[in-house]
């Protein structure tokens, strides 16, 4: 196994140097997603195709059933921001500074981590050819859209592409920043939007109208002032939260009365919360604010927002991810520990406190969804942000380790 990754340390590196030189966007993806479909090709797995809505997928098919394991990340980053601010690197240059850590824009979420995911594939594909057999599918999976937050690349994997290819899917490997330790869960996210209701009027008579800015006060009151005291808390989880990310008024002029003001909420949630008791929360909050303010009007809904892929494929979605947690004690986890041990790591146990796609395939699906890469959290979305090659190399050994423990892979000190 060491020799085999000896072989393609280079590879592995060069590729994360060219990866993180192409600015991934959401919703400009398809550069990116024709480089990897590319390699997936120039490694000749079973298959290897661009799905409709922009989604990179490539599979080897074992040599008998077993388990099918997809290896997720996705192809998209965030914005660099102000260029300024990432010297001396530049944020699509792909550098290599002197401690032999990649500088750019995903290096860390997490271009270095799917560089390892698809560098997997070229180590079991060696494998084989030297004479090794194993049992189950092996997926590889670059999906779009994951930084807007909506699944919207994912749940087009899961509902359409792997059906549609007769694909199963029992345990999924999330390669997000985990710093080489074992992510097990994440808190939910949602994103809520409050709107209340007014009457314009001219701003000299503001008497003649309703502000429904005015009306939002008691709102954003009772988010800042009461809400964040009532939140629940999770052994493992952490804290929920609460935050106002934005507050819009409109007509949003000068001299008029706003006959509409609407925010958004950030709401971070645990697993023995729903969706329906979060919007039944300001429901009943706008209820006993009426009973003191007859004009009071609001409504309360999950953002939706009509998505468009870089293929042109277009859905309406929400601005949710639900909470997940996979159980430290599945058999796959405990054999996942060990795998990784042979290597000599010791994996903490973590949970995210961000989003991921893992929402989609353990917080709706319900399949086995496990954290694991190279990268670091710390750096996710920074001007300094980065990858240390030879964490991405102790990464790419836990996943072989983890790959042949799970699918069974025979011969494996050829």
């Amino acid at each position: 196994m060491i020799k085999l990754i000896k072989a393609i340390q280079k590879d592995v590196i060069e590729f994360t140097q060219e990866i993180i030189k192409i600015p991934s966007f959401t919703g400009e993806e398809g550069k990116l997603a024709n480089v990897i479909l590319r390699k997936l090709k120039e490694f000749d797995v079973d298959d290897a195709f661009i799905d409709g809505i922009g989604n990179v997928v490539g599979v080897i098919h074992g040599q008998e059933k077993g388990i099918n394991i997809l290896l997720n990340g996705h192809l998209d980053v965030v914005p660099a921001g102000n260029i300024d601010s990432w010297s001396p690197y530049d944020p699509f240059g792909g550098v290599i500074d002197e401690s032999g850590n990649i500088h750019g824009r995903g290096a860390a979420d997490l271009k270095g981590g799917l560089a390892v995911h698809l560098f997997v594939m070229k180590l079991l594909k060696l494998a084989i050819e030297q004479g090794s057999s194993f049992k189950g599918d092996l997926i590889f999976s670059a999906v779009v859209h994951e930084e807007a937050a909506e699944m919207f690349g994912m749940d087009y994997l899961c509902q359409k592409t792997l059906p549609i290819k007769k694909l199963g899917c029992d345990l999924v490997f999330l390669c997000e920043p985990t710093g080489l330790g074992v992510v097990l869960g994440q808190r939910g996210k949602v994103e809520l939007v409050v709107k209340t209701k007014g009457k314009t009027a001219h701003s000299s008579i503001p008497k003649d109208g309703i502000n429904a800015l005015e009306k939002m006060m008691p709102v954003l009151d009772y988010i800042f002032n009461e809400m964040t005291g009532k939140l629940s808390n999770h052994p493992i989880l952490g804290d929920s939260s609460i935050t106002v990310t934005d507050l819009i008024c409109k007509p949003g002029t000068l001299s008029i009365i706003p006959d509409e003001c609407e925010i958004s909420i950030d709401r971070r949630y645990m697993p023995e919360e729903s969706l329906t008791e979060l919007l039944a929360e300001f429901e009943h909050l706008f209820e006993e604010i009426k009973k003191e303010d007859p004009q009071f009007e609001a409504t309360v809904s999950v953002r939706k927002i009509v998505e468009k892929s870089y293929t042109g494929y277009k859905k309406e979605v929400q601005k949710y991810h639900p909470p997940w947690i996979t159980n430290q004690d599945h058999p796959l986890v405990q054999k996942i520990l060990l795998a990784l041990k042979k290597t000599g790591q010791q994996p903490d146990i973590k949970y995210w406190k961000f989003g991921t796609d893992g929402s989609m395939t353990a917080g709706l699906l319900g399949i086995p969804t496990i954290g694991y890469s190279g990268t670091e959290e710390r750096y996710a979305h920074t001007s300094d942000e980065r990858v240390d090659i030879a964490m991405m190399m102790q990464s790419l050994e836990g996943y072989f380790s983890i790959i042949s423990e799970l699918m069974e892979l025979e011969n494996r000190d050829s």
